[in-house]
């Protein structure tokens, strides 16, 4: 290889290196964005209210045991006392119904937005409390006190009006606090002293309407948990333990179906175990643990900050194919093309990224990008024309960008098949340049034409 033809291949690696600054300059603009639109998400949800997690109802019923301890005194005589200590016991759901309709609304802050909700739920749960709480092979004296009606609702701040517990047909007066520190935080509503010499079947239903961001969360509690679910969002995004049965999206929403069993997690152990105890052990590592729950996430179709990001990260590949088309058309119809050229075409396809940012924030992101797109395949094939020294050239080489523009648009789609588009993308562009160039005699080729190799 000639020291010329060295020499350009260097100055054109050298550009492309130097692009890669104003790329970086650019994917730390898209950054500095999307953390202007996380911190208005955050804004909002201290001004609203955060994720929701809904977890309950549960029956906390208190009760005193009377105990027999030996109490040694300084000479060491040993004694029989009593004491009295506070217990509770906590009974979930034999079933546990919920329904729920959720309604989207979109909050602005300047340019950014979020995405809130408001969801109207109804749940109806089922108790069933053996005989004297199931305490009675203890074979200790134990008085019974009163009983409570316990939710958990992560982020009470949310709460529309004031939520409405049934138990039976007795409305409940609610209070502060889940008294339960598996439930977090939420509320209460005191039952009284309910008769457990028998066995009872107890229902109870609640009522709430509440507001939220970005997510809702449900904990089953029940030995069967159901819940159906309706909301005016088409995009949801499911996640947690346990995925719905069933559910269907279309263009006004969608609707999901969950159905629970206590077998399939440790929640019940979670709120129950440890309950009539003092166990501190267990306390500690209850502390540590988490209900495990079923989400539902309502995301944006097209997050344009995470798009134009992932767009950004393809502007060094668009340089260098474009690089090497011109790089191929200098060898194929020696045409010298000034590395200024080169510098201000690879600007031109820099620059296409910041226009796709700043347009996706005031238009739809398929709108802005192909404005972007539009107007870089223009700018490029008029300047080109001129370098080519023909209309034909230019428009030849814009079609081909404009082809790799709608080539990058597809990637940024399909995620999922985007390695494999991207690497056949690729292979394709080196299968062309290997064809176009199998017969130039590289070691001939230089300032003068080249000269071509009389192989087949």
């Amino acid at each position: 290889m000639q020291k010329k033809l060295f020499l350009r291949v260097l100055a054109i690696g050298f550009l492309t290196l130097l692009l890669l600054i104003p790329l970086a300059m650019i994917r730390g603009v898209v950054a500095e964005r999307q953390g202007l639109q996380s911190q208005v998400e955050n804004t909002i949800a201290q001004n609203l209210a955060g994720p929701q997690r809904l977890a309950g109802p549960l029956l906390m019923v208190d009760y005193v045991i009377r105990e027999e301890t030996i109490v040694t005194d300084a000479r060491g005589h040993e004694t029989k006392q009593f004491v009295e200590r506070q217990r509770h016991a906590v009974f979930t759901p034999e079933n546990l119904a919920i329904d729920a309709t959720t309604a989207i609304d979109t909050r602005h802050k300047g340019l950014y937005k979020a995405l809130v909700y408001e969801t109207n739920a109804s749940l109806a749960a089922t108790f069933k409390i053996p005989a004297h709480l199931g305490l009675e092979a203890d074979k200790r004296a134990f008085r019974i006190g009163k009983a409570w009606l316990v939710f958990g609702l992560a982020d009470v701040r949310g709460l529309r009006a004031t939520p409405t517990f049934l138990w039976g047909k007795q409305p409940l007066v609610i209070a502060n606090g889940s008294r339960s520190e598996a439930l977090g935080d939420g509320m209460h509503g005191e039952i009284g002293v309910l008769d457990f010499r028998d066995a009872h079947d107890y229902d109870a239903t609640l009522k709430l309407d509440f507001a939220g961001t970005r997510a809702l969360s449900v904990a089953p509690l029940g030995k069967t948990t159901v819940m159906n679910m309706k909301a005016s969002w088409p995009h949801p995004n499911f996640g947690g333990r346990f995925l719905p049965q069933s559910h269907k999206s279309d263009a006004t929403g969608f609707t999901a179906r969950w159905e629970i069993s206590h077998l399939a997690s440790k929640n019940g152990a979670l709120v129950m175990q440890g309950a009539t105890g003092g166990d501190a052990e267990f306390q500690k590592k209850r502390e540590l643990s988490t209900l495990e729950t079923f989400d539902v996430s309502f995301v944006e179709p097209v997050n344009i900050y995470l798009q134009a990001e992932r767009a950004v990260k393809y502007g060094i590949l668009f340089i260098v194919l474009t690089f090497a088309a011109f790089f191929l058309f200098e060898i194929l119809k020696d045409l010298r093309i000034h590395p200024l050229q080169y510098a201000l075409v690879g600007a031109a396809l820099a620059l296409f990224f910041l226009l796709l940012v700043s347009l996706s924030e005031h238009l739809p992101f398929l709108r802005a990008y192909l404005i972007a797109a539009t107007a870089c395949v223009v700018l490029i094939g008029y300047y080109l024309a001129h370098v080519l020294g023909g209309w034909r050239r230019g428009a030849a080489f814009a079609l081909k960008l404009a082809l790799l523009y709608a080539v990058l648009y597809s990637l940024l789609l399909s995620e999922d098949n985007a390695l494999m588009l991207g690497s056949l993308l690729l292979f394709a562009a080196l299968a062309t340049f290997m064809i176009l160039t199998r017969r130039i005699d590289w070691y001939r080729l230089g300032g003068e034409n080249a000269v071509p190799n009389t192989g087949a």
